[in-house]
């Protein structure tokens, strides 16, 4: 037992210094032949390789035709000259490789995950690169696509929860990119041409709008070497115009929407902050304090363990491109909706005046105790550096995240809450049948 016990001590001190050793991720970086951003962090642990690349082509890029980049997301890599949708996928299912694509407000994103055996390297490489550089828009995948799209839309039309959301960014942003809907709405869906996705596939999937993130068992050297052959394909192209930057709110705004449901869907926020902001840190460290970190959170603690309103309640900062949303949200009972609307004005407020010295020193130990674990994956490092090179952050910026957290006072958090958040200056957003 005594031998055990040894052994088990022993065994937690090797797998601490091997999470603290991975809080460190050391980044390089480099442009491609053709002008793409690479992103690159050596991970020899395993016999792995992660890549994601970015193109600013999320639906901020849609123009009038709401839904487009979502619809072009969907079928980049379902054909490509040489093979057919069929093909693709058994060659993706021989080969045990995982290729992923996605788009957001701001950027449209695929992903490959492979082993690094060079009779599955290689071959998984070349698929990738063909599929994503080489798409072929096919007439019979894009109308079975848009039909799948549009029943998604019709059912969310059925889902409070997306009509509160999609209402509360219509509200926030008004008549900037951001405000519609990723997927777009049915009418702006069913006006989609084929041509339209192919133009927006030539002018945005182009090597020069492109952040190329690598992770894994591969040199500098083979990483290089991966990120030109990725983009041997693509015309060098250009990085489209930046975002206009969105307005902030002059006065309070408020829309209810009646909704047959036996629960009132809340959001409230504001325009916060864009992405590499130095007020972000505060902001972060305040916002988990106040309904960003579940149970230990005062939101968690006024609405649910108190009066026992809602089953869950949070806030929480979006940065983006360009200033993203911060915003509180809950579902509760229609009876209730009010008074947790009410508890919810009460404790940002009462928490923009002070902070409790044990409870912030609390969250900022839970912070940084656990910032091993936000990084303690290939997959998770990726994004990471994917967003590192995105959005042109610090290359040290995982190194320094929480020894900036450690580093901020209370008073450093409530400066930065007092600027950039309006308690006066909300748009509010309920739907359901709130008494």
């Amino acid at each position: 037992m005594k031998r055990f016990t040894v052994l088990l001590i022993v065994c937690f001190g090797t797998l601490l210094l091997s999470v603290q050793a991975s809080a460190s991720v050391e980044i390089k970086t480099w442009h491609t032949s053709q002008g793409s951003k690479v992103m690159y962090v050596h991970s020899p642990e395993l016999p792995m390789l992660d890549i994601e690349v970015a193109f600013d082509a999320g639906s901020a890029r849609d123009g009038e035709k709401w839904g487009l980049a979502s619809m072009t997301s969907a079928l980049i890599g379902t054909q490509t000259p040489n093979l057919s949708e069929k093909q693709i996928s058994r060659k993706t299912n021989e080969l045990g490789a995982k290729i992923n694509g996605g788009v957001d407000r701001d950027m449209a994103n695929f992903s490959l995950r492979t082993l690094t055996r060079e009779s599955i390297f290689k071959p998984a490489l070349e698929l990738f690169r063909e599929s994503l550089t080489q798409s072929v828009f096919n007439p019979e995948i894009f109308n079975r696509e848009r039909q799948r799209l549009l029943v998604a839309l019709k059912q969310q039309q059925m889902d409070p929860s997306e009509i509160a959301r999609n209402e509360f960014w219509k509200q926030l942003y008004g008549n900037h990119p951001y405000a519609h809907p990723v997927s777009g709405s049915i009418e702006t869906v069913k006006a989609l041409k084929l041509e339209d996705l192919q133009d927006f596939y030539k002018r945005y999937i182009v090597a020069a709008n492109a952040t190329i993130s690598i992770v894994g068992d591969v040199s500098l050297k083979e990483a290089k070497e991966i990120s030109e052959n990725l983009m041997k394909s693509l015309p060098k192209g250009q990085k489209p115009a930046a975002l206009p930057e969105p307005e902030n709110l002059k006065t309070a705004q408020r829309s209810v929407i009646k909704f047959d449901s036996s629960q009132t869907y809340f959001r409230q926020g504001q325009i916060g902050v864009e992405r590499g902001d130095p007020d972000y840190y505060a902001l972060f460290l305040g916002n988990h304090l106040l309904g960003g970190s579940g149970f230990g959170s005062l939101l968690m603690e006024e609405v649910r363990e108190k009066r026992g309103l809602v089953y869950s309640v949070g806030s929480g900062f979006a940065p983006m491109r360009v200033a993203g949303p911060w915003l509180s949200y809950l579902s509760t009972k229609n009876q209730s909706a009010n008074e947790a609307e009410k508890v919810v004005v009460d404790t940002l407020k009462a928490f923009m005046k002070s902070i409790d010295d044990k409870h912030f020193q609390a969250i900022k130990d839970n912070l940084i105790g656990g910032f091993p674990l936000r990084i303690d994956s290939n997959a998770k490092i990726v994004g990471y550096i994917s967003m590192i090179g995105f959005y042109d952050l610090p290359l040290d910026y995982l190194d320094q995240f929480p020894k900036i957290i450690e580093s901020l006072s209370k008073e450093d958090v409530l400066k930065a809450w007092k600027k950039h958040i309006h308690p006066d200056k909300m748009v509010t957003v309920m739907v359901g049948n709130p008494a």
